[in-house]
């Protein structure tokens, strides 16, 4: 690229971010007026916030790219697992809550937070320094230290803390199994590849086989694993409230559906139908999952939802959903983080058990993060120029998370486009995908002799 070019490049990502800088500005502005705990169930961005923040960071991380020294840049990313391993110390030993009533301005000594924590305060401090300049937590003087607005979300919040435990304790430990999982995958087929976690951990079972295993726990009582409660707390209590999920019930139709049935497939609970349940009362829901869950899920809505079970509003049906579909015809199948928890096989015999259900106009929803590439999707909104199509930067939690689902599970997020290839072995088609303020989107699937 020339030097004309670099800089007309970076004039146009400085105008993205000034704009997009005051549109956020604006938002808050808007926000300020109708007070919101922050701590609570997250407020749904605007649509116009949500743009304005990809847009922002997008251009930031460009303009980084731009700007930075390349091999300094490259050296940083490769040395960037000390940010987690940090974050995951802060996060185990709870340093936010040490700093809880610590004034903003005077902070807390190091010797103090090192009693608390057992870490000695020499070694403490290079974890704090890496994340306080990632503006996790304040050094307001030398070893001195307070929460920021960002450390604060964390103090006496049990499921965010489980939900930063949970992507870096044993995920980490996969993670540095990719290589080897990788390198001569092409002569393997997919049945005989390992996970990521299956190589680091020995195990030839699944990650859920081996979390719920009774062991010895520290207090010599035999009891599930110790990291369940984190997994419990952080993946469910947080991460499908918090992070991936919201926007799915706001940004499709639903009062549009009106009175139609809807099956849960593989609900767990039921937390997005639960969800619909509240806002939409003329929906009707079928949740479907393993008998133990279900006993769980039956509790959850009596005591949340009385009212939905005792007027059959929701029905608890068992069900394994690689076998045979036992609801024939109803109006929408939900399949709500199913997909990327399996290889593309697996996919593939859910949605045929679907097919083999479905009424000609029934519909499937997909509710997971549906991949933007850099090159763009037709069934994707792509990010102005110059930015790449998926808005580069803002998009790399969900190409992380990618990684994640691939390490752990032998699963992934897919693109659109592998969506439709799915699909189409499945005797399905892709007729739309719902862009959702956050990760989750949903993806819309006919049968494929559906006309519309």
């Amino acid at each position: 690229m020339s030097v004309a070019e670099k800089a007309a490049q970076l004039r146009a990502l400085v105008r993205m971010i000034s704009d997009s800088a005051e549109a956020v500005i604006q938002e808050w502005e808007a926000e300020g007026r109708t007070p919101h705990d922050v701590t609570s169930v997250p407020r749904l961005p605007s649509r116009e916030l949500f743009e304005a923040r990809r847009l922002f960071v997008g251009a930031c991380g460009m303009g980084v790219d731009l700007v930075h020294d390349p091999f300094t840049r490259m050296t940083e990313l490769a040395t960037s697992f000390f940010n987690s391993v940090s974050l995951r110390i802060a996060a185990d030993t709870r340093i936010a809550d040490v700093l809880r009533d610590a004034d903003r301005e005077k902070g807390i000594s190091i010797q103090e937070i090192s009693r608390q924590v057992r870490i000695a305060p020499e070694d403490l401090s290079r974890v704090l320094r890496t994340l306080t300049s990632l503006h996790i937590f304040k050094e307001v003087k030398d070893d001195f230290y307070a929460n920021t607005d960002t450390s604060r979300l964390l103090v006496d919040n049990e499921p965010l803390r489980c939900w930063l435990l949970s992507q870096s304790t044993e995920v980490f430990t996969a993670s540095n199994k990719l290589p080897d999982i990788l390198y001569g995958s092409l002569d393997k087929p997919s049945s005989e590849r390992k996970s990521g976690f299956q190589t680091a951990y020995g195990n030839t079972g699944s990650f859920w086989e081996w979390i719920e295993e009774t062991v010895v726990r520290s207090d010599g009582t035999l009891g599930p694993r110790p990291e369940l409660d984190i997994w419990l707390n952080g993946m469910w209590k947080f991460g499908l409230e918090h992070v991936q999920a919201p926007a799915v019930c706001f940004d499709f139709p639903w009062e549009a559906v009106g009175s139609k049935t809807i099956v849960d497939v593989g609900a767990g609970v039921g937390g997005m139908s639960f969800e619909l349940a509240t806002r939409y009362p003329k929906l009707q829901f079928i949740v479907e999952d393993r008998p133990v869950i279900l006993q769980q899920a039956e509790a959850f809505w009596s005591s949340s939802l009385p009212d939905a079970v005792q007027n059959n509003r929701v029905r608890f049906v068992p069900h394994d959903f690689f076998s045979e579909q036992p609801i024939k015809g109803a109006d929408m199948y939900i399949l709500r983080h199913i997909m990327h928890d399996w290889a593309d096989d697996e996919c593939v015999t859910i949605l045929k058990s679907l097919r083999g259900a479905m009424a000609s106009e029934s519909l499937v929803l997909i509710a997971d993060n549906v991949m933007q590439t850099t090159a763009g999707s037709p069934h994707l909104k792509a990010a102005p120029p110059p930015l790449p199509a998926n808005y580069g930067l803002a998009h790399s939690f969900a190409n992380l998370h990618d990684l994640f689902m691939f390490v752990m599970f032998k699963g992934g997020e897919r693109t659109a486009g592998e969506f439709v290839a799915l699909a189409a072995r499945a005797g399905l088609k892709l007729t739309r995908v719902w862009e959702c303020r956050g990760l989750t989107s949903l993806t819309e699937l006919r049968r494929d002799d559906y006309v519309a």
